[in-house]
């Protein structure tokens, strides 16, 4: 009888200690206010505040372009021997960028007549394919040096910066379709 006394004293202590607990883990009317999920959210720390240079979208030619450049080099994961040639044509592409923004800022003259504005985009046309052939020259020189896993990589993305620079209008492979190399 005594093991049958101590089995019921057993199970009605842990009952007890289940009700003790469902009633504690019930939220209050308060609380049900606040969150109509009826969990205590308490202990959870509040949300951090977003930084906004995390998620800005480039709004400049410029900016979108150094974007591009900057998760082409996060994703090649660059050795110290590639670093030289990779700012000579971070350099140049970014040079171009500039270069085609302010041109597209500045107007062709209000006193040019027709056949001086046609001179004028003719002019900037030979400026702008100077560049793209330095950029192209740098460009080969800096990959080069890449190795097999990085020249995928490079593959995929070394032009992407530059194409809508000279007049291509392109859709950014996601980052997830672009593996980086690893290390």
């Amino acid at each position: 009888m005594t093991g049958f006394r101590f089995s019921i004293s057993i199970v009605l202590a842990v009952a007890m200690l289940l009700a003790a607990g469902l009633a504690t883990a019930q939220p209050s009317s308060t609380n049900r206010a606040k969150n109509p999920g009826g969990l205590d959210t308490s202990h959870v720390p509040p949300p951090r505040p977003i930084d906004p240079a995390l998620n800005a979208v480039p709004t400049t030619m410029v900016s979108a372009v150094q974007y591009r450049l900057d998760l082409l080099e996060e994703d090649l994961r660059l050795r110290p021997d590639q670093e030289a040639l990779w700012k000579d044509f971070r350099k140049r592409v970014l040079g171009l960028a500039e270069d085609t923004q302010r041109n597209q800022r500045i107007t062709l003259g209000a006193d040019m007549n027709g056949p001086k504005r046609l001179d004028r985009l003719a002019d900037l046309a030979r400026d702008r394919l100077t560049a793209v052939e330095d950029i192209a020259d740098s460009g080969k020189s800096f990959y080069a040096t890449l190795s097999p896993a990085q020249q995928g990589v490079a593959d995929r993305l070394i032009a992407l910066p530059v194409m809508a620079l000279v007049g291509f209008e392109t859709a950014a492979p996601s980052r997830a379709g672009a593996s980086a190399v690893k290390p």
